[in-house]
């Protein structure tokens, strides 16, 4: 690392020279590798960072050029939310490799969390995705993704993506840098699997890195404080935090608070099930006056979410542990389902049964509705809902929600019940507190009556499978 002493000197040696044709201005400031630089070149300005010569001949000549030719293919390359490369490599002259960027005149979001409103946070937010989109739409990923790395204007309207240079192409097995076997990026704001360099190597891969560091700033947005902050000494504390702690998140955007969750979630599997680049976009769309009421009720819930992380009781992947878990569902989705259809006041009669597999980490709930002339259904409807688990997420249980539905003159046997239909991944808070099972039994209902008015009545022995909508997945 570059202290104090070799900055002053490398900034003075470079002073009113030039690099690379660039002329050396003023001193911006230092990182822990490299000075940087106010520089222009005829009517052209930028900010220059050069590396230091004796740590560039330390760590690798060869490594260092190869980053800086990765950032150098971006010239031309424009994004509103990254900065502008504009040139770079190794100067004839002087030697010293560098690489030239836009001159941006704003603080970081680091420096200046505390000043961000928290209504412009779906802004700033959908910003940075769409700027990591677009690297990864060219097969780069930026691999340090933190507040210190984004800029922010002064009116809070704009957030530009800084720092390249770790930029890494994406599936190249012959890469000869070492951030082919050590980590590479910031501890506090890397995904689990990165730190512990098991990431794949693919597109998915990185991109659940990269949802995971967006989260992270995110959390830094709404907390209003960096993440693991209470555990950042000793070291092991933070490797230990990142790798096992589940942070607690609460505000009032619901929206922001859900997705920072899933993009916490240590497993990346689960993390890529639960969050999509929509996500991010979708914070800065208007919400619809039909779900204004759900999202009243997620807000609700947020106290729980902050009750869960503080407890912070992993459960073991052990049968016991997965039998409760299971329990816990069928008796929370029944008290919901009973709930419903008292408000509904829209089926006949029914009777419920919960069925669980421990092995297969699922649940299934059947709701089987009798026939009823009064309210024109003239046979029985079985509605199904099935739950997987599939990520315990260090007790705060991330399940799969799939539905079916179908109507019959007899009882209608579990088997002979039609696909099912994904209507929610996430937490089981999230399903009960939404309007998902509601549009599930309505929409099948509606079918029901769709179906008699067509003309289309079961046969004796026979199904017919009803439409289940689907929901947010």
């Amino acid at each position: 690392m570059m202290d104090s002493a070799q900055a002053e000197i490398l900034v003075a040696s470079l002073l009113g020279k030039e690099v690379g044709g660039w002329r050396i201005n003023s001193f911006l400031g230092k990182g822990k590798s490299a000075v940087v630089l106010a520089c222009s070149r005829e009517a052209e300005v930028g900010a220059i960072k050069v590396f230091h010569p004796e740590l560039v001949e330390r760590y690798g000549r060869a490594t260092q050029l190869e980053r800086i030719l990765r950032e150098k293919s971006l010239v031309g390359a424009s994004h509103p939310n990254l900065v502008n490369i504009l040139d770079g490599g190794e100067c004839p002259e002087t030697k010293v490799l560098y690489i030239v960027m836009e001159c941006i005149p704003y603080p970081n979001m680091h420096d200046a969390l505390l000043s961000i409103p928290s209504e412009m946070i779906p802004v700033l937010i959908a910003q940075l995705a769409s700027a990591a989109r677009f690297l990864e739409d060219r097969n780069l990923v930026h691999r340090d993704i933190k507040p210190e790395n984004i800029a922010v204007s002064s009116d809070f309207s704009r957030a530009i993506l800084l720092d390249l240079g770790v930029l890494r192409p994406i599936g190249l097995s012959n890469l000869t840098d070492v951030d082919q076997r050590s980590f590479i990026g910031t501890l506090r704001y890397g995904a689990p699997e990165f730190l512990q360099r098991q990431e794949e190597d693919s597109v998915e891969g990185w991109r659940a890195v990269t949802f995971y560091q967006i989260g992270a700033v995110l959390h830094d947005l709404i907390m209003k404080r960096v993440l693991f902050e209470r555990d950042s000494e000793p070291f092991s504390c933070l490797v230990r935090a990142v790798i096992e702690k589940v942070p607690e998140i609460f505000g009032d955007n619901a929206r922001c608070v859900t997705l920072a969750n899933h993009c916490l979630i240590k497993n990346p599997a689960t993390r890529l099930e639960l969050v999509s680049w929509d996500r991010f976009q979708n914070l800065v769309i208007d919400d619809s006056p039909s779900i204004t009421l759900a999202r009243d009720r997620i807000r609700q819930r947020q106290k729980y979410f902050q009750v869960a992380a503080a407890q912070e009781k992993p459960v073991g992947q052990n049968p016991r542990s997965v039998r409760k878990t299971l329990d816990d569902v069928c008796n929370r989705i029944e008290s919901r389902l009973a709930a419903l259809m008292n408000d509904l006041q829209a089926f006949p009669l029914r009777s419920t049964q919960s069925i669980k597999n421990v092995e297969q980490c699922a649940s299934e709930t059947y709701i089987h509705f009798e026939k009823d002339e009064l309210k024109g259904i003239p046979f029985k409807i079985t509605v199904s809902i099935r739950f997987t688990l599939i990520d315990e997420n260090l007790g705060r249980p991330i399940f799969r929600a799939e539905a079916a539905a179908a109507c019959a003159n007899e009882y209608i046997q579990i088997e002979m019940l039609p696909a099912y239909t994904p209507i929610h991944t996430g937490e089981i808070e999230l399903l009960l507190d939404n309007s998902y099972l509601e549009e599930v039994f309505v929409s099948c209902l509606e079918d029901a009556y769709m179906q008699i008015e067509q003309g289309k009545w079961p046969n004796e022995g026979n199904i017919i499978a009803l439409m289940v909508k689907r929901g947010a997945v």
